[in-house]
């Protein structure tokens, strides 16, 4: 006999509490369990109904965030590497709260051997589209191409940080030419990349 599923209202519960901790969790990766609980709207008491510590809720919140980025990362496509490089900086920009989220908890000992794992196909599919770009020589190549693969991922991290008050279009545009600056790549060319991405 098939387990049955979750009732609506446990389900939007469960939702509820992983967007708070979300939310939370990416400007202070302490917050307490109550100030998650309260911001879902939802007891301390309630929250053990879902998950049986708060190491189990962060646990839901970064796997939720990982396929939600890997989603959003998407197939890999026949185009050029620097195309590729900016819509992977806007396909992060797009999960900005979970990238967020991990970037916290990357921090945080317990979890970041967890956050390495899922990011490790993003970090894979960034990997492969500097190698086809070195070898056509539109990225730096004083550097090797794991420290430069580092130096990219960094200035991504970076960029989402820093965004948060601007305009939703400015930012997912710095999201895209920032890693693309970070691998060598011109302000001018970077830019163009960008709007030849976001018009096809």
């Amino acid at each position: 006999m098939s387990p049955r599923p979750p009732r609506a209202d446990s389900a939007r519960n469960r939702e509820a509490l992983l967007d708070a901790a979300t939310a939370l969790l990416r400007e202070n990766f302490d917050a307490p369990l109550d100030a998650i609980a309260a911001a879902a709207g939802l007891t301390r008491r309630a929250v053990y109904g879902h998950f049986p510590s708060r190491d189990d809720l962060v646990a839901a919140m970064l796997e939720r965030g990982a396929a939600r980025i890997a989603g959003a990362v998407g197939e890999a496509r026949d185009e050029p590497p620097l195309h590729a490089l900016a819509r992977l900086g806007g396909a992060l920009w797009d999960q900005v709260a979970e990238v967020r989220a991990f970037a916290r908890a990357a921090v945080a000992t317990p979890h970041a051997a967890f956050v390495a794992r899922g990011l490790a196909p993003v970090r894979e599919r960034m990997r492969g589209i500097l190698e086809r770009a070195a070898a056509r020589g539109e990225v730096r190549t004083d550097v090797g191409l794991t420290t430069l693969a580092l130096l990219v991922e960094r200035a991504a991290l970076d960029v989402l940080e820093v965004t948060g008050d601007s305009p939703a279009g400015d930012a997912r545009l710095l999201a895209m030419t920032h890693p693309l600056c970070a691998a060598g790549v011109g302000g001018e060319r970077a830019l163009e990349v960008a709007h030849e991405v976001d018009a096809a």
